[in-house]
């Protein structure tokens, strides 16, 4: 299972990808909504954000994208901003997961990897605390999606526990 992903840098061209995985309604329930242009501009007027997308190596097909922010955080706290698939139930969220620990922790030196989650997703809650991941604290209605509230758990891995 060690080389069925790679991350890459997410192209503009592959944005409609993006933007159709982020609408799909296994994802939309659980994470917001991001404009074309506020994609577009996290290619490439941030450099405080990396937006990748994960491609299985084998079709060289994407099966899903991940946001990550804080590259340029003082304190050393990277936060994986949102993360969807479309495809489901095949390992990849879990491998994705892995490398990105590993890069924030052994390439990058970070101290914390964050992450906030929504309450009713109860499988990414799972699975984030199956890789270390602890709970911070829960926000209460914090944010709007699909025009709902939704509470969010705050989950972190800080590097003393990655190692």
């Amino acid at each position: 299972m060690d080389d069925t992903i790679i991350m890459r840098k997410t192209l503009e061209t592959e944005l409609t990808y993006v933007r159709k995985t982020e609408k799909d309604p296994t994802n939309s329930p659980y994470i917001l909504q991001w404009s074309l242009q506020e994609h577009k501009r996290a290619l490439t007027d941030n450099p405080n954000i990396l937006h990748l997308l994960v491609v299985e190596i084998s079709s060289n097909k994407p099966v899903g994208y991940v946001l990550i922010n804080g590259l340029e955080d003082e304190n050393d706290s990277i936060e994986i901003k949102r993360i969807a698939f479309s495809e489901k139930g095949k390992g990849y969220g879990r491998k994705m997961l892995q490398l990105i620990k590993k890069w924030a922790f052994i390439e990058k030196k970070a101290n914390r990897l964050w992450l906030q989650v929504v309450d009713h997703n109860f499988r990414a809650k799972s699975l984030y605390e199956s890789e270390g991941f602890k709970i911070e604290g829960l926000q209460r209605e914090a944010i709007k999606i699909n025009n709902n509230y939704q509470s969010i758990y705050m989950m972190s891995i800080l590097s003393r526990e990655y190692q």
